[in-house]
């Protein structure tokens, strides 16, 4: 069985690797930590560290901040009770955010489970093992910076809410309670990186993302101390790792803990792991052994009993938190780029950020004028006795190539280099710093990303790009035409981070539909001699102008005559394999990108733009959908909601665009989700989609705070796809987009029953079913007002009264597990 933190891919590909920078994170959804609640009674306190309450020393707390979602007032105490907790303990230039939510958890004894957002590769933000993926919490204390959107937060905590919590503060747990700050603890301490990816499926042992490590694994041994990362002892997804990963004798090994141990007086300098002889998904080699830790120390061990309250993380923790990284020396250097100044000497500086001591008098330089064929070594100075360093290096020629790195050393021995990674791999090159003195002929580097599309009614024509030098860029410039006509040019803009861009109006060039905009963009640096660069390096980049068609109030289509109705990316209109009747598809099976960071969004726009009513508008298709599903539990707009479909809408023609309706995927129907599931191969789902799996979809979009009454709409269909992972994709059938009242029957379907109609406003409703949840219906007037939204218990029958209204046109709509049931009721009286 696979290990929950192995994640989504057994092999990275190289493109994904070789493109990783502290910005590009690998993506996570699994649960990278589980606390299961133990079956006996351990009712014992270990009170906070004496820190925690001391405010006379000079440290600065951490900075941890938490979004709460569905916690008590007590809950939340608790839960910010182990943060400040952590705050206290941690260096102080910690930063990280966690999005905590209170909810059921149905796997059985799990108190609670935590998972990170991301990981940055070591080599991207110079962590002292660059081979290494690092927890993004870590790796933003690392690199010394947010690496991520703050409202996606670096750690997510899951509180189960069945459990009998205990939300006091002051440890006195009772015997029938799980202790909530106990818990809390534990699982923050996985997402700031207190696990590993081994995993297990009974027979082979494995570890990993794709081709490297997470960092908690390099220090993982076997009792005779060997590595269980050492592919050359065990091999990765082998018979011998498994057999390491179930003998009950793993441990972990790093320097800090060794210090400690040794400071301790105990016999053992390593903390035995917890790894039964059945390999447990979650929580195998994640956890210290029950049996083998002093009872300060145990926080991390796999089980929290009834009535235990462990308020302080304990030595054994914060030592292999500050071994994988929480404890680190960063090296801060400011690199002085290529120049073509005749300079004699250059001067080199570093400045030195410790969480503990290092060695001062051995803060390094290793350099080379030969791409390191030959290097020298030198120890830096510090004139202000500080911790900011310098060194001259004597320039003998123009024209010549400086490159080097810097080390230092602290007190536990763990030598540090900036940049870490020196050496070119068969993976990744090396980033060693260059200072270039001499004539440049370097070209600048143009990064571009085309815009594939305007629609005829755009306003505005941008073009934007990232351009680099080694030297400096002097300008950057567009040249355009549209179809055959005059080129013209236009000037970019330098923003932030070699940002360009540049924006006008798009009037002067009357775009029409079937028009393309064709341009090439340009760069110039500013040596002496400009280099010049274009992209593309050959032919145009191509923009294309789509047609916007007439207005119309409705529109309803069978697809068999509607190609020209629609703009499509990624989706057609055709008839599958084995279906009788043409719809929209998308690619069959759609793309996923082999890239982290990457998303592709299919988008169909329907060209007639639609101009709302009163009533709003009622969208009416037949579908399915086999797409990623996301965890079970997850809501749209969450993480762990992967792949979905969504029907968006336009109120300004295409220059923005809002959400119709939520994105759903497979598991609107479980007999769509069963079937994704049911063919798994690797990442993803074989299933083809057969006609007779197409289910009704009908919702009512109203005027609302997107869009209002006499509003003309764009509606797009969208197929959104994250990494790695695909499946059949989406076809929509028999689309019908009306005004609600033209919408509707003047008699009931055979599910659903509205008489009399005509009637005096009692109105009989049956469903012809019976469903285990009360069902809710709305009547509208012939204006689109909701007059009754209301709820029954009774949803095989019962009873409507808009007696008291006046005569007219009312709309019924009855929400029923296979979709809204509409009927249009005449009242007379």
């Amino acid at each position: 069985m696979n290990k929950l933190i192995v994640v989504f891919v057994t092999v990275l590909c190289l493109n994904t690797v070789l493109s990783l920078d502290a910005q590009d994170l690998i993506k996570n959804s699994a649960i990278t930590g589980v606390c299961y609640a133990g079956n006996k009674v351990s009712r014992y306190y270990i009170p906070p560290p004496g820190s925690v309450f001391r405010r006379s020393g000079t440290k600065k707390p951490a900075a941890i901040t938490v979004n709460y979602t569905g916690f008590s007032s007590q809950a939340k105490a608790a839960v910010e009770y182990a943060v400040l907790i952590l705050e206290n303990v941690l260096p102080s230039d910690a930063k990280f955010t966690i999005n905590a939510s209170w909810e059921k958890i149905s796997t059985v004894g799990v108190l609670a489970q935590s998972s990170i957002t991301g990981y940055a590769g070591g080599f991207a933000i110079d962590a002292i093992n660059p081979l290494a993926y690092y927890p993004i919490a870590l790796a933003e204390k690392i690199a010394g910076k947010n690496l991520n959107d703050n409202s996606v937060g670096d750690i997510t905590l899951v509180v189960n809410n069945s459990i009998n919590w205990y939300t006091g503060t002051d440890g006195q747990t009772p015997r029938t309670k799980y202790d909530l700050v106990t818990v809390s603890l534990h699982e923050i301490c996985h997402g700031l990186g207190f696990f590993d990816s081994f995993s297990s499926d009974d027979v082979h042992g494995s570890f990993g993302i794709g081709l490297f490590p997470i960092i908690y694994d390099t220090f993982i041994e076997n009792s005779a101390g060997n590595k269980l990362t050492d592919t050359l002892k065990f091999p990765n997804n082998s018979t011998d790792l498994q057999g390491q990963l179930v003998g009950n004798q793993v441990y972990f090994n790093g320097p800090l803990l060794k210090k400690y141990s040794t400071s301790a007086n105990y016999s053992v300098l390593r903390a035995k792991l917890y790894s039964p002889t059945k390999f447990d998904a979650g929580s195998s080699i994640s956890h210290l052994d029950e049996n083998a830790t002093l009872r300060d120390n145990s926080l991390m061990t796999p089980f929290i009993d009834l009535g235990e309250a462990i308020h302080d993380p304990g030595k054994y923790t914060m030592s292999i938190l500050g071994d994988i990284g929480w404890i680190n020396t960063r090296i801060i250097h400011k690199s002085i780029g290529a120049t073509e100044a005749h300079l004699t000497q250059v001067i080199l500086s570093a400045e030195i950020k410790s969480d503990t001591t290092y060695n001062h008098n051995k803060v390094g330089l290793v350099y080379s004028f030969n791409n390191f064929v030959t290097n020298d070594s030198l120890f830096l100075t510090s004139p202000g006795a500080n911790n900011s360093y310098s060194i001259t290096i004597p320039i003998a020629t123009y024209n010549t190539d400086l490159q080097y790195y810097f080390f230092a050393e602290d007190v536990f021995g763990r030598r540090y280099k900036s940049p870490s990674l020196i050496k070119d791999t068969r993976l990744i090159k090396n980033n060693r710093y260059h200072v270039f003195i001499g004539t440049d002929i370097v070209k600048p580097v143009i990064t571009h990303t085309p815009v594939s599309y305007y629609l005829q009614s755009v306003d505005t024509i941008k073009f934007a790009a990232i351009v680099t030098d080694n030297l400096g860029i002097d300008s950057v410039y567009v040249e355009y035409h549209v179809n055959n006509g005059p080129s013209s040019f236009i000037r970019l803009k330098k923003g932030t981070n070699d940002n360009y861009s540049t924006a006008f109006s798009a009037k002067q060039l009357s775009p029409k539909g079937h028009d393309s905009i064709i341009y090439n963009i340009f760069a110039v640096d500013t040596a002496r001699v400009p280099n010049l660069a274009v992209s593309p390096k050959k032919g145009s980049y191509v923009t294309h102008i789509e047609e916007i068609s007439t207005v119309v109030s409705k529109y309803s289509t069978d697809f068999s005559n509607a190609a020209s109705d629609f703009f499509n990316i990624g989706f057609n209109i055709s008839k599958p394999a084995g279906f009788a009747k043409s719809g929209l598809n998308s690619k069959h099976p759609y793309e996923s990108p082999l890239d982290n960071n990457k998303t592709i969004d299919y988008v169909s726009i329907l060209r007639h733009p639609l101009k709302v009513g009163e009533s709003g508008l009622l969208f009416s298709y037949n579908e399915l959908v086999l797409v990623e599903p996301g965890v079970t539990g997850s809501t749209f707009g969450s993480p762990d909601f992967f792949d979905y479909v969504i029907i968006d809408g336009s109120r300004n023609f295409g220059k923005t665009w809002f959400n119709m309706i939520d994105g759903y995927d497979s598991r609107l129907f479980d007999s769509w989700v069963t079937s994704y599931n049911g063919s798994i191969t690797g990442d993803n789902s074989t299933f083809a989609g057969t006609e007779s799996m197409l289910q009704k979809h009908t919702f009512l979009a109203k005027p609302s705070a997107n869009f209002a009454v006499n509003d003309t709409l764009l509606i797009r269909f969208r197929l959104f796809s994250d990494p790695f992972a695909n499946g059949w994709g989406w076809v929509v059938e028999d689309l019908k987009i009306t005004p609600l009242v033209d919408a509707l029957p003047e008699v009931a379907t055979q599910s659903l029953s509205i008489y009399p109609n005509p009637g005096n406003g009692y109105i009989n409703v049956t469903t012809g079913q019976m469903v285990n949840k009360n069902v809710r219906y709305r009547v509208f007037n012939s204006s689109g007002i909701c007059i009754t939204d209301n709820y029954t218990k009774e949803p095989s029958g019962f009873q409507i009264d808009i007696s008291g209204h006046p005569n007219g046109i009312y709309i019924i709509l009855v929400y029923l597990d296979d979709g809204i049931k509409t009927v249009r009721y005449s009242l007379i009286k």
